[in-house]
């Protein structure tokens, strides 16, 4: 509020001063287009007048609004009218799509010549004598000239030499070679040489017919054309927005060597900034030395990719010219994401895919949405997308085999086909490497059945090792993918070290109770990984009176998916009731999520996220003196479902990243010094990728990659990775900006001279537009015109108009 305060008084006085109409232009266009302290250097130039120098632009404009009232001739409001300005109380907006037209000289040396105007001043000033007044007694009765007649021979002398001097002066600016042009022109007109970048968009979005041909080839016309313009001695360079990785992307000079630059671009994936890539090409420009410097930019101009912001300030040398296509509005429908929703894959087990839809413009009345594994159609479901909400789509598949599966989610029907296909990827393993500590006196019969293949068939397999609990201390953990620790009667410190750091780097551990358990080293163990306290244990093994039983179970856990035949409908599944006689006691403090409860409100069932991996206690022994557990149908899918979700990590799915954007990627497993291959999805010639060595794997260099699909990352010439490119989910918003709303954005992010060229796509209208628009039109003809005319005019007066020859009045 001081500010304006500030700066309302600084108006006042500027109005009081009744400064000029020109002065006071000067004085809001400065305000408006320099940084802070604009209106103090205006005023202090014109009336040394001082004002605190912490202006705001934006309070600037307020203000200046609001003192723009006639108060006096050539005040603030005669200059906001004379602007044509439009202003409210609470608005100030400019708006510009073309620079103004002023007049330059091709030869402006030849300006000097201009002193020969003085020429005829000089000869009129020596001819301009006081006479000496003789007398003569014989013209003693000469009658006395009027003095009118005396002020017309002045007169016609002072038009005479004006009419002599404006024809010297237009016949010199005649041979300077007058010419009118735009802003993109500089004082040395349009024959100066020039450096000329042109940002030609290949993304995706270029992929559109419109009403004079497909995008891309509109844009490659519309380069034509600027390179039509190209003379000797200029430089220009092509800059796609998703450049190839042998792009040259360099200033070059001549116009065959342009021309292949340009023939070279196609169609890529990614979505750039458009800023980006002209700040770019302007800075290639910047250095070029030349005099006059252009950036071109052809596109259809999409709203998500005008850019927000430039990292780098724009040269003020160099001018930005705006080429739209010829676009028209179409409605669109795009897959943005895909995702595996089950934590848990197995081979022959469903697994759960959802696709996100959305749609732009009016919509269709139906989309077929199919999913793929492996390039087969496994799942197909239609959707009814609505626009502006995206819709998702929900399918359920079972892979066939183990290993690396590539699924994709494809639309059916739509016009725009670069977004209606989206990759995902997810690892069926081909074993579950399990350890199974045995504790002193416990058995794991129950266990190691569950886990055999007879009893899993082939959907599930598990290498299963069994080692005695004294072991335990010399195995290394790292080597198996889930320990299951059946009945140990304690737990050491160091033992709980090394299980913690297991789990937190993403091994799963399921723990059994043992009889006699010691339970301050089970409440020490429940505590590291998230937090518990054991009580005892309730019953006894082999009693014959039942103290619990299954209550409840969370069936909307990720451990049950697809688990039960009911999950999905409106009730929930039945879950069996086994005879319990004896049950780990304890409560759990946080930290974690109970899957099942027993009767007692007991855990029966509970899991600790910790770090990459997942722990779960479960309350009986697998054992028929705890439970009648391990003879029900509940037990294997319990068991193995719980090892797979253990050791499922935070996601299934392989990496995705989009196209044209590079970035870095951790392998876990992967040996820094192997030779890594990455291999695309079509027959080019395979990426060579540099790994730095990280805790448990290697970090990966992931190129810009620009055509979607599924890549596999081999080492040693064994695949390890697939991992899944596609284009950016903004791609799906085809919404195309006006050229005065692109010239306005890119205004506001700090180019200062920017125009939008309407012009048609044939190559040689676009040089005769842009020509014309550059170099405007020869006045020197015009000049020359008005030169004769002066000196037609000079020859009548002298001759015609003879006011020395009037008759005297008597």
């Amino acid at each position: 509020m001081a500010t304006q305060q500030v700066i309302r008084h600084t108006v006042r006085r500027s109005d009081r001063m009744c400064f000029g109409r020109m002065q006071q232009l000067r004085i809001i266009s400065e305000a408006i287009s320099h940084p802070h302290g604009a209106v103090h250097r205006a005023l202090l130039r014109f009336r040394r007048y001082r004002l605190a120098q912490h202006q705001h632009p934006d309070a600037v404009r307020q203000v200046l609004v609001e003192a723009a009232r006639p108060r006096c001739r050539g005040t603030a409001s005669s200059a906001v009218r004379f602007m044509r300005i439009p202003y409210s109380t609470s608005t100030f907006a400019f708006s510009s799509v073309a620079y103004p037209a002023s007049v330059t000289f091709l030869n402006p040396l030849l300006l000097v010549a201009l002193a020969a105007v003085g020429v005829p001043l000089m000869l009129h000033l020596l001819n301009v004598r006081q006479p000496t007044q003789v007398d003569f007694s014989s013209l003693a009765f000469v009658k006395t000239i009027e003095k009118a007649a005396v002020q017309k021979i002045k007169v016609k002398r002072w038009l005479l030499l004006a009419l002599r001097m404006l024809a010297v002066a237009l016949l010199v600016m005649a041979f300077a070679r007058p010419h009118w042009g735009d802003g993109t022109g500089t004082l040395f007109g349009p024959d100066a040489r020039s450096a000329l970048g042109i940002v030609v968009d290949n993304s995706p979005s270029m992929q559109q017919d419109g009403p004079s041909g497909p995008y891309l080839d509109q844009a490659v016309q519309r380069a034509q054309g600027v390179l039509e313009t190209l003379r000797p001695g200029d430089q220009a360079g092509i800059w796609p927005t998703v450049p190839a990785p042998d792009s040259p992307e360099a200033l070059v000079r001549t116009r065959e060597a342009a021309r292949a630059d340009l023939d070279a671009v196609a169609h890529r994936g990614g979505t750039p900034s458009l800023a980006t890539r002209a700040l770019d090409a302007a800075q290639a420009v910047a250095g070029s030395g030349q005099p006059r410097k252009v950036v071109y930019v052809t596109s259809d101009f999409q709203r998500t990719r005008l850019g927000d912001s430039l990292r780098t300030a724009w040269p003020n040398e160099v001018a930005l010219a705006l080429l739209p296509v010829d676009t028209q509005p179409r409605s669109n429908t795009g897959i943005t994401n895909v995702r595996v929703a089950s934590p848990i894959v197995e081979a022959g087990q469903p697994v759960r895919i959802e696709a996100t839809i959305a749609q732009t413009g009016p919509p269709p009345e139906e989309v077929v949405a199919s999913l793929y594994f492996d390039d087969e159609r496994v799942a197909q479901t239609a959707v009814s997308p609505t626009p502006n909400d995206p819709t998702e789509a929900s399918f359920t598949a079972m892979p066939a085999t183990r290993g690396w599966v590539n699924a994709r989610v494809e639309l059916e029907g739509d016009a725009f086909a670069p977004d209606d296909v989206r990759h995902v990827t997810f690892f069926v393993p081909d074993t579950r490497e399990v350890l199974v500590v045995r504790g002193p006196g416990q058995s794991t019969r129950f266990v190691e059945l569950a886990l055999s293949q007879a009893v899993t068939g082939e959907a599930v397999a598990f290498n299963t090792t069994v080692v005695e609990r004294a072991a335990l201390a010399q195995t290394e953990l790292s080597a198996y993918d889930a320990v299951l620790l059946v009945g140990p009667e304690r737990i050491a410190s160091g033992e709980r070290t090394r299980l913690q750091q297991y789990v937190q780097s993403g091994g799963g551990v399921l723990l059994f109770p043992h009889p006699t358990a010691d339970i301050d080293s089970y409440t020490a163990l429940f505590e590291a990984w998230g937090g518990g306290q054991v009580r005892g244990i309730s019953g006894a093994p082999g009693a014959d009176v039942s103290v619990a039983t299954l209550e409840r179970a969370a069936f909307d856990h990720p451990l049950f998916d697809s688990m039960f035949d009911a999950r999905g409908q409106a009730s929930e599944p039945s879950l069996e009731r086994p005879a319990i006689w004896a049950a780990l006691d304890w409560r759990p403090r946080g930290g974690g999520q109970t899957l099942i409860e027993l009767s007692t409100g007991a855990p029966f069932l509970y899991e600790w996220p910790l770090g990459q991996g997942r722990a779960l206690a479960a309350a009986v022994a697998p054992t028929l003196d705890w439970s009648e557990l391990p003879t029900r149908g509940l037990f294997v899918p319990l068991l193995y479902r719980s090892i797979f979700y253990a050791t499922a990590g935070e996601s299934v799915e392989g990496p995705s990243v989009p196209t044209g954007q590079p970035g870095t990627r951790t392998v876990q497993g992967l040996a820094p010094d192997a030779d890594l291959v990455l291999q695309g999805p079509d027959s080019a010639a395979p990426f060579r990728i540099e790994a730095a060595p990280r805790p448990g794997g290697a970090s990966i260099t992931v190129p810009a990659l620009s055509v979607p699909g599924v890549y596999t990352l081999q080492a040693d010439g064994e695949p390890v990775l697939h991992m899944a490119v596609n284009h950016d989910a903004s791609l799906t918003q085809l919404t195309p900006a006006a050229a005065d709303e692109a010239v306005a954005h890119y205004e506001s992010i700090g180019i200062p001279r920017v125009q939008a060229l309407s012009v048609e796509a044939r190559p040689g209208a676009v040089a005769q537009a842009l020509e014309q628009q550059q170099a405007g039109g020869a006045l020197w003809n015009v000049f020359l015109m008005l030169a004769l005319v002066c000196l037609v005019a000079e020859m009548v007066v002298a001759r015609l108009w003879t006011p020395e020859t009037a008759t005297p009045s008597a």
